[in-house]
């Protein structure tokens, strides 16, 4: 019988998050924009030639150069019924321009899977670090907080630089290395909210009852801590993406064949002053679009964890 009004329990707080959160308009037009983009990443990774992509890990046929007197000849194209972002300059011998729709499509998939992969990991092992440094407390935290305070004296986009020079200028390299910036972060974030939780109640009343540090920490003060984080995590996904991009588009990624924002927009950006403005503006907004998106969306996720509008 408590099972069952355990999980009745279960079955009305989510339901109470979901009326929060679908109440923000602005959070649902954000999701809904991140789920397009999502779903243009696994169309793209699983069936590109469903919207038309072809190879879609690079921006032409890796068996030929970007340097085709076909496409040099010909001026892109501005945005048309055939082209709805017009073209960009390079393209495949008798196939004119290639279409910046669907390189920007392509460029998605890995600005996506790589700011998931760069915030999930790095808030995974910064989040477990934190509650683990602050529960314990004494030498350990001490010394994790001095560690994480060598990362924040240098500025991450200076150090993400260096970092991708050290292991290689390669998109995974890269992703590497914003895990190294990232975890920090979530470090700080997960050691403020144990602090805040560790004294609670129900914590010593599990002291009381024999639990052990082990249980207390991932049975008792984890489960409190992850609400904040995802909703860090929703924000910090944009934040990525948008770092991922300056780091492409300066040119840490020597490979310019990489769909990627960043370096779509490099490529474009040479053509913008000659009348061509397509070619940046699309990728820049495209970058925009998506931060504006998962803002809206983490912005939601706070309402739902506020007791306020819980009330």
């Amino acid at each position: 019988m408590e099972t069952i009004k355990e999980e009745k329990g279960r079955f009305d707080e989510w339901k109470l998050s979901a009326r929060v959160f679908f109440a923000n308009r602005t959070a649902v037009a954000g999701l809904v924009i991140f789920l397009l983009f999502v779903g243009d990443a696994i169309i793209v990774e699983v069936a590109p030639g469903l919207v038309g992509v072809q190879y879609p890990d690079s921006v032409v046929p890796p068996l030929f150069s970007i340097t085709h007197p076909e496409c040099v000849n010909q001026a892109p194209e501005p945005p048309s019924f055939d082209h709805p972002f017009g073209t960009t300059e390079y393209g495949v011998p008798g196939e004119g321009c290639l279409d910046v729709l669907q390189l920007v499509m392509k460029a998605i998939r890995i600005d996506l899977a790589i700011s998931l992969f760069v915030v999930l990991v790095g808030a995974a092992v910064g989040t477990v670090i934190g509650v683990v440094s602050a529960y314990i407390g004494r030498l350990l935290d001490e010394a994790m907080m001095r560690i994480t305070d060598v990362f924040f004296s240098v500025p991450f986009l200076i150090l993400a630089l260096a970092l991708s020079f050290v292991l290689g200028r390669t998109v995974l390299n890269m992703a590497y290395a914003l895990i190294i910036i990232w975890w920090p972060l979530y470090a700080r974030y997960g050691r403020s909210l144990t602090l805040s939780t560790k004294e609670a109640t129900y914590i010593e009343a599990a002291k009381a009852a024999g639990s052990g540090r082990l249980k207390i920490m991932f049975k008792h003060i984890f489960p409190n801590v992850v609400p904040p984080v995802l909703v860090q995590i929703s924000l910090d996904v944009g934040t990525v993406v948008g770092i991922f991009a300056t780091l492409a588009f300066i040119g840490v990624i020597p490979n310019a064949l990489v769909p990627e924002l960043g370096a779509l927009a490099n490529i474009g950006l040479n053509l913008a002053p000659l009348g061509y403005w397509w070619t940046v503006i699309v990728p820049g907004g495209t970058i925009t679009l998506f931060s504006l998106a998962v803002n809206l969306m983490g912005d939601g996720l706070r309402d739902v964890i506020d007791p306020r509008r819980r009330s």
